[in-house]
């Protein structure tokens, strides 16, 4: 009972930590004063009904409930059926499979559970047969975490207690903590029931006494199980006053002399790390000469590039600008009209980071929307729920609880609210292509939907975030696509005048609707719309050229930085400010004073 809830929320199960806690309640509260609910058994019966959980999750617990019932039946006599069967029986087990095929992490998941799987095996041999059993077999006085790790591999390193390495026999025995309480230990709590209580009663000295005899027999046999030498550790002293990390007496008894740990680094781990170590070997002149001819000859070996190193490399010049040829959509001018800086390094130079997990949910919703449209998908709410699961990626998330954060704000908000708005309208198009010629430039982009509008069509633009407008002319995304209609002979004959333009925002909502901005267009708002687009666009234009030319992108102080990924590269912030920086002027540094 009380590890059910680890249970629903681990792979066995897939529930989020919220669904479990929503499961755990509405048990809790269905059982008369909230006992007969709470149990396990309760838990997962009453996942077929709870309101909290989706048809996917109520499956799963179902088929965790199942195979657990159906283990519980031969667990009495046999641990190792039991496992049998919960390995037939959860669709984890395939999942694993399938997850080892493709990563490390998945491999050595899939050895821990043939390790325990052999554990099984070995208890069962034992005498160790029912479930109960062989987890009693586990218990810190048993044979503990060395159980399954193959007693006839003579490598095989084996972690365990001082009880746990009673009987058995090593080639070498590393013991740890040899300090004053913990070996010996004298603060064991007492047991319920003791024997030689009925003898008479002890002072608090003859118990400890006789506890310290306990702790030397168990530490002579724990040395007595190797064969060839036997490696005893302990901190050095914090504060030699108050007696921490103080030296075993029992190292004393025996005779025994502390040794340091030997000084020095440790060998380099990664080619990174040698080439560090090297060069500041190299460039150190207290350093002996053997030792530095030592570090330049590994980093020939490795090879390290000393032209790469830092320091070695000078600003990024201009003497090639960027191509002639300036193609360029919304987003590029959008990133240049925000920072400069963040537009050559992003687009031009390439160095834009990897779109995370909010840009994928994005790309999903706009997938499975464009899929409807395209009659792939049905238009039922339900069945694009279920293509969403199916589609639905969750590594792509730092944990679980934020992906099905996200998965939950598809099912229940951004997928209805398209229903509502355009479920049953369909698309004159979608994801509509477009390029015009504009001041010497080519602009180009996709429009995510274009829509019936009276005389004419609408341009509908998707946004899985939250509203950052006030107004929709004002966005400058919806003007190119405005103009990229309205320029376009084959588009305009396609699907008439542009009448609207408007920004859907599937992640709010607004009574039953999503939350969209609309920016209607009339033959009286035509002419004054597209010459603020138009003259908007060339105004980024001309400072683009201009840029390009000069070969200078300098960063802008009123750019929104929340989400940029250069600021360790911008001097306006201090982490990529000059490390280096040059002195005020007029000022004379104090060493040439000096001098």
């Amino acid at each position: 009972d009380a590890l059910v809830e680890p249970l629903l929320t681990s792979e066995l199960a897939g529930l989020s930590p919220a669904s479990a806690r929503a499961l755990v309640r509405a048990a809790f509260a269905g059982g008369g004063r909230g006992r007969a609910g709470a149990s396990a058994a309760g838990l997962l019966d009453a996942a077929d009904a709870a309101a909290s959980l989706d048809a996917g999750e109520r499956a799963a617990v179902g088929r965790l409930r199942d195979a657990l019932a159906a283990a519980g039946e031969v667990a009495g006599r046999s641990a190792l059926d039991a496992f049998r069967i919960l390995w037939r029986d959860l669709p984890w087990s395939a999942r694993l499979v399938e997850a080892a095929d493709g990563s490390a992490r998945g491999r050595r998941d899939l050895d821990a559970v043939t390790a325990f799987a052999d554990a099984l095996g070995e208890a069962a041999e034992a005498g160790h047969a029912s479930a109960a059993a062989f987890l009693d077999s586990l218990a810190p006085d048993g044979e503990g975490p060395g159980v399954g790790l193959g007693a006839d591999d003579e490598q095989a390193v084996r972690v365990l207690t001082a009880h746990g390495a009673a009987g058995m026999e090593f080639d070498t025995v590393a013991v740890l903590d040899v300090a004053e309480g913990s070996f010996p230990s004298l603060e064991r709590p007492e047991p319920m029931f003791d024997l030689g209580a009925l003898e008479g009663p002890r002072s608090q000295a003859e118990v400890n006494r006789e506890r310290l005899e306990d702790e030397r027999r168990l530490f002579r046999t724990v040395l007595g199980s190797a064969r060839r030498r036997a490696l005893l550790f302990v901190a050095d002293p914090q504060d030699p006053e108050d007696g921490s990390a103080e030296p075993s007496r029992f190292a004393a008894e025996l005779g025994l002399a502390w040794e340091p740990a030997p000084a020095g680094e440790a060998d380099p781990v990664t080619a990174s790390e040698a080439e560090a170590r090297w060069r500041r070997t190299l460039a150190d002149p207290g350093t002996p000469a053997h030792e530095r001819v030592a570090a330049l000859e590994g980093l020939v070996a490795l090879p390290a590039d000393p032209v790469r190193w830092w320091f070695r490399r000078d600003w990024t010049g201009t003497a090639d600008p960027p191509s002639g040829e300036l193609r360029v959509s919304f987003s590029r001018l959008d990133a240049f009209e925000n920072c400069p800086l963040e537009y050559v390094l992003g687009s031009e130079v390439g160095l834009e980071s990897p779109s995370g997990h909010s840009a994928w949910v994005g790309t999903l919703v706009h997938g499975l929307v464009e899929d409807v449209d395209a009659g792939i998908l049905p238009r039922d709410l339900e069945a694009v729920r279920a293509e969403a699961d199916a589609r639905w990626e969750r590594d792509r998330f730092p944990s679980l609880a934020v992906s099905e954060a996200y998965r939950r704000q598809v099912r229940e908000r951004m997928l209805p609210n398209w229903f509502a708005e355009y479920g049953g309208v369909p698309a004159l198009a979608r994801e509509q292509a477009f390029a015009f010629d504009f001041d010497g430039a080519t602009v180009n982009g996709f429009i995510d939907r274009i829509g019936p509008a009276g005389d004419g069509c609408q341009i509908t633009d998707y946004k899985t975030g939250r509203g950052s407008y006030d107004r929709a002319e004002d966005s400058l995304q919806l003007g190119i696509y405005y103009l990229g209609v309205e320029r376009s002979s084959e588009l305009r004959a396609r699907f008439g005048p542009v009448r609207a333009v408007e920004l859907v925002f599937l992640r709010e909502r607004r009574s039953t609707r999503p939350f969209r901005l609309q920016f209607a267009i009339g033959e009286a708002e035509a002419g004054a719309y597209r010459a603020a687009v138009e003259g908007r666009l060339r105004g980024l234009l001309e400072r683009l050229r201009a840029a390009r030319a000069a070969g200078s992108f300098p960063p802008s102080p009123e750019a929104d930085c929340t989400w940029c990924s250069f600021r360790m590269l911008c001097p306006l912030w201090p982490e990529g400010a000059d490390p280096f920086p040059a002195a005020p002027p007029g000022r004379v540094p104090a060493a040439e004073r000096v001098g």
